[in-house]
């Protein structure tokens, strides 16, 4: 049966690279995914599945098993970041991928390879499997949710109102062809100083805000980021300051506040209260030789995982699923996949705070998600397509072999 799934996935080459391309021609910004979300269940219904669209433009799909199997569910995301400066970042257009170092054709654009790409292939997989006339046991189930960039809101709905789940998930963003097991957690803090303002012409006058940021955010720099830790399976913790803004904001104003925001990417070996601890240790040093430091660390993000990590990890040695996907995949692609955890964060980690077994694994690379690089080879995405097809298969157990 792979391969008739692999021969019809050849057949239908084109019609597959153009409905990546529509897809991506269609800007689906956080909260502006309903006409891509439009695309998407069209397809799945024409496909088989049943469709329900809620409020936020979430798609969950579903080809009804003839039971007895595990549920199967692939969740990709929809929305994108801003264009920015990305030149035709609408365009969807296949070209040699030579300009970008790789071998082959690609297809170009933003959300190409996050995760438009994946996206695409999960619908194509359930449309191949209906094709040749696949009966599952278990669900085959595909969740397109809305806003992950900005909050994970989609998924998060799908979970807790839709009750959209699956006894295994695989979550489609962009591994380069690995079966990624997890990911760091994150830790998001806003840090605002204090000052006095006063005319610009005069700055003696006053305190300025934004002049004890630049300290504070030196000596974060110089002396917590390269004592972070590095954990043995989510690797080196991360951070990095992401935003910065004064009041007044205006050109003749010293500034009496300054805020500015710190994005980490944590190891459970290093969570958010160790964080906010080191930053208010760094301003009571400051505040020691500078009296006028002052300075308050709050922490921004509420959403926790277990013992309040927000990463996750299947660990291969306790969870067969593990085993039973990366054969699946071997077979699909004809060779092993390697194993990785993402360096950033993904909704996979709502289904895992629920002990869902979850996985990764999609078309694209990492290092060009949110770049004005992006793209997806052409080869990786319709591979991606038969071996979604054939994990599906295999977790949810075939019934009736193809036609």
């Amino acid at each position: 049966m792979l391969k008739a799934i692999s021969d019809l996935v050849e057949r239908r080459r084109e019609e597959a690279v153009s409905f990546l391309q529509s897809l991506i021609r269609i800007p689906s910004t956080s909260g502006q995914e309903e006409e891509a979300a439009r695309l998407v269940s069209d397809k799945l219904g024409e496909a088989g599945f049943s469709v329900e669209v809620d409020g936020l433009n979430d798609v969950m799909a579903l080809i009804k098993g003839a039971g007895g199997g595990r549920s199967l569910l692939l969740n990709g995301h929809i929305d994108h970041v801003p264009a920015g400066n990305m030149v035709d970042p609408y365009s969807g257009k296949l070209i040699d991928g030579a300009v970008f170092g790789v071998e082959g054709d690609v297809v170009y654009g933003r959300a190409a390879s996050d995760m438009k790409g994946a996206l695409a292939a999960m619908v194509m997989a359930g449309d191949v499997l209906s094709e040749i006339g696949v009966e599952l046991m278990g669900d085959f189930k595909v969740a397109a949710v809305a806003q992950e960039e900005t909050s994970g809101a989609g998924t998060l709905a799908t979970i807790e109102k839709g009750r959209f789940l699956g006894d295994v998930v695989v979550v489609g963003e962009a591994t380069n062809m690995e079966v990624a097991l997890g990911h760091r957690g994150g830790a998001g803090m806003d840090v605002f100083l204090r000052g006095r303002s006063c005319h610009a012409s005069a700055p003696e006058r006053g305190i300025n805000a934004l002049y004890k940021a630049v300290d504070l955010i030196s000596r974060i720099r110089s002396e917590l980021v390269p004592r972070l830790p590095t954990h043995p399976v989510f690797g080196k913790t991360t951070l990095t300051v992401t935003r910065i803004a004064v009041k007044p904001d205006v050109a003749n104003v010293v500034p009496e506040e300054c805020s500015f925001h710190i994005d980490c990417r944590n190891g459970p070996d290093f969570p958010a209260a160790a964080l906010k601890s080191a930053l208010e240790e760094i301003i009571s040093s400051i505040r020691a030789e500078d009296s006028e430091m002052s300075a308050t660390v709050i922490p921004t993000r509420a959403i926790n995982g277990p013992r309040g990590f927000t990463g996750f990890y299947t660990d291969p040695r306790t969870n067969h699923v593990v085993a039973e996907a990366v054969d699946a995949i071997s077979e699909a692609l004809g060779h092993k996949p390697g194993t990785k955890t993402w360096s950033f964060a993904t909704d996979g980690r709502f289904y895992s705070w629920l002990g869902i077994p979850v996985l990764g694994f999609g078309p694209g690379e990492e290092r060009l998600a949110h770049t004005n690089d992006d793209h997806v080879r052409v080869s990786d995405y319709l591979d991606s397509i038969k071996a979604y097809a054939w994990i599906a298969c295999k977790i949810c157990v075939v019934r009736r072999e193809a036609r």
